[in-house]
């Protein structure tokens, strides 16, 4: 009986440490998650907001109603546009980065440190920066820009269709570089330098060292890292609030804002949380993909 008393106590003692993560994800993710779902399937206004017994259930109706809207499907095209560029040049740059860290030379590790700040720092705050540094009148870039007489008059970078997107992208491949160069070069470092080695013996030249033995080894890394990548620039919403709020003219404006904007904006919640919904499922699919490659790469 005593032993049965306290092995019930070392159980409830356990689950103790468990319950409070348990609690965290309950009631901070999988309740809102649950609550965003049920409000897709709803009639959801700033009328009945607050009152749960005047939503009307209406099936796939705000989903229909989203795929109808064209700027659901433009915001979505520039998605893929602001995510492509912006892993394309965040891992090209951060593995140019790691490729120069991982040698040894002074200052490498506090030149690495002040890299760092960059992703360190909360996007909203980057956003703001970036915001002023590219404003038409007072920049630090139409200035440069100008005294290297590349432009002859300001480009006010945020408040034209044709380069606010190309700006905000600018600014997130600016945040998204240090964490690149960080995993990267902590792969780099795991290659056992006898490979190079014996590379360097057998007559391989740098080029060959790096497509047969680098690439090859880092590949499983290269790999998580880019679905990573890809689930944290699909769900950015800060750096865009901060810098252009979508504008002008919807022109920067990406799925999670496109959401923001049907709820918060025009008030349309069973709208914003469908397309909510579909940013969900495209990440889930990733981070699905994501946990795939983890677990392949740990058992490897």
């Amino acid at each position: 009986m005593n032993k049965t008393k306290i092995k019930w106590k070392q159980v409830c003692t356990n689950y103790s440490f468990v319950l409070p993560a348990v609690l965290f994800l309950v009631i901070f993710m999988m309740y809102p998650i649950w609550y965003n779902i049920e409000m897709s399937f709803k009639n959801v206004d700033l009328k009945n907001f607050l009152d749960s017994s005047q939503q009307t259930f209406v099936g796939l109706e705000n989903f229909r109603r989203i795929f109808e809207d064209k700027y659901f499907w433009e915001s979505l095209n520039r998605t893929w546009i602001f995510v492509f560029f912006s892993l394309i040049f965040q891992f090209t740059i951060g593995f140019a980065f790691a490729i120069f860290f991982n040698k040894k030379f002074p200052g490498n590790k506090w030149m690495r440190a002040i890299l760092l700040i960059a992703w360190m720092n909360p996007a909203i705050i980057t956003g703001a920066v970036f915001k002023w540094l590219m404003a038409g009148d007072v920049g630090i870039f139409n200035f440069l820009l100008m005294k290297l007489h590349i432009i002859d008059a300001p480009v006010n970078f945020l408040a034209s269709t044709s380069t606010s997107l190309g700006s905000v992208i600018f600014a997130n491949i600016w945040i998204g570089i240090p964490f690149n160069m960080i995993i990267l070069l902590s792969g780099l470092q795991s290659i056992d330098d006898d490979l190079y080695e014996s590379a360097v013996i057998d007559g391989a030249g740098g080029f060959a060292r790096f497509k047969y033995i680098t690439v090859p080894m880092l590949m499983p890394t290269i790999m998580v890292l880019l679905l990573l990548g890809f689930i944290y620039t699909f769900k950015v919403f800060d750096i865009i609030y901060a810098m252009t709020s979508g504008g002008p003219a919807n022109s920067s404006q990406i799925l999670p804002y496109y959401a923001y904007e049907k709820a918060f904006k025009m008030f349309k919640f069973g709208e914003g949380a469908a397309a909510s919904c579909i940013s969900f499922i495209i990440v889930a699919v990733l981070a699905a993909i994501y946990i795939y490659f983890s677990k392949k790469e740990e058992a490897a």
